[in-house]
């Protein structure tokens, strides 16, 4: 799944395809450029237009959480670009041993997952509706020649018939490749998260399958060649171990700033469109609107805290071992009392009550504003 990702990724212009080279390569750079400069150019016009007087507090309001929501979209874009090669170690690892599946039982898991993946990309496909909704309840304020969809300023006179058709084209087409971006970046953290929670239970089956084989050995009293054969599964089950949990921990530096910001835009977002939409008419489009836009959101940070939440809260119950095994294994042991956690900074951990702290943050802020 996450491949699959990375194709939809390829299309949108921010992963270009490992194949490509020569003349197909410059182009989809040529390509690439072009989203990053709609994307500098969006936010441009969003700050220019801001004014510091005769403030309008919902337009303010309004224009601010635009603005940090494509803020946020630029740096997932600039952490795709320039973590390339970070993201393709990733996903490379997965796919080879001991990470890759090796017989039908430990394929069934793989499969289990990749649905929980699929899930996840049928819950964001609701939410690519949800932000079309917000775009075209916009198209209800334009009037033509002097409103655009979206406030911002451009350094010309947009009042001819063409050049504004042009400019709001420019803006439509700027949010909504800027969005599907934004969405598939959150996209890609969740499945990896889901792949790491696979592998946890690839660990714990290897783990049983390890103590089979290894109660069956004791049965049988080979003597020397017990503990010699004892020692090569457990040293590889234990390597195993630590390459999963050094993979989580790479993952977790390459997201942490893109979680740090989203955590913060979420938080603030939330409280700001809840207020907006306490200062809008129930049936108008402009609610649907910004009800789409908080679903949004919510599915964001939901989805990213959901996936972390069962990253950590995956354990094992450590059955009886042999004196050996239990010596072998007594740093994993200890280590799993320190459960697994994605953070960002010191203080960001995500989580569902992460989520949790969120949706009470904008609600208390949100009571502050009415």
């Amino acid at each position: 799944m996450i491949k699959f990702i990375l194709t939809f990724l390829s299309a949108s212009g921010m992963w270009k395809p490992r194949g490509w080279h020569g003349i197909k390569a410059f182009l989809y750079y040529i390509y690439q450029f072009t989203v990053f400069f709609c994307n500098f150019l969006f936010i441009i016009s969003s700050i220019l237009i801001i004014e510091l007087k005769d403030i309008n507090v919902e337009e303010l309001i309004d224009n601010m959480s635009l603005l940090l929501a494509i803020i946020n979209a630029r740096q997932k874009m600039s952490l795709i670009i320039f973590e390339r090669r970070s993201i393709e170690y990733i996903s490379d690892k997965l796919e080879k041993s001991p990470f890759k599946s090796c017989d039908s039982i430990e394929k069934a898991i793989s499969t289990k997952f990749d649905g929980i993946v699929r899930n996840v990309f049928i819950c964001y496909s609701i939410t690519i509706g949800a932000m079309l909704v917000y775009c075209g309840s916009r198209f209800t304020e334009v009037n033509p020649s002097e409103t655009l969809p979206f406030n911002g300023w451009f350094p010309y006179n947009y009042s001819s018939p063409t050049v504004y058709w042009l400019t709001a084209a420019f803006q439509v087409i700027a949010i909504n490749i800027t969005n599907g971006i934004d969405l598939l970046m959150d996209l890609l953290l969740s499945s990896i998260l889901c792949s790491m929670c696979g592998q946890i239970h690839l660990l714990k089956h290897r783990f049983k399958v390890m103590l089979e084989a290894l109660n069956v050995m004791t049965s049988k009293n080979d003597g020397s060649d017990m503990a010699t054969t004892e020692k090569l599964m457990i040293s590889e089950w234990v390597e195993y171990h630590i390459d999963l949990v050094n993979l989580i921990k790479y993952t977790n530096t390459v997201f942490s700033n893109v979680i740090l910001l989203q955590y913060t835009v979420s938080s603030v977002i939330l409280c700001a469109v809840s207020f907006l939409m306490s200062r809008t008419e129930i049936m108008s489009m402009t609610f649907a609107g910004f009800l789409g836009y908080l679903i949004t959101f919510n599915t964001q940070i939901f989805q990213q805290c959901y996936c972390a939440h069962m990253l950590t809260h995956e354990a094992t119950n450590w059955p009886s071992l042999s004196n050996n095994t239990r010596k072998s294994v007594m740093i994993i042991m200890y280590k799993c009392h320190k459960p697994i956690m994605i953070t960002s900074s010191f203080f960001v951990i995500l989580s569902l009550d992460s989520y949790t702290k969120i949706v009470k943050l904008a609600y208390t802020i949100f009571n502050v504003l009415i």
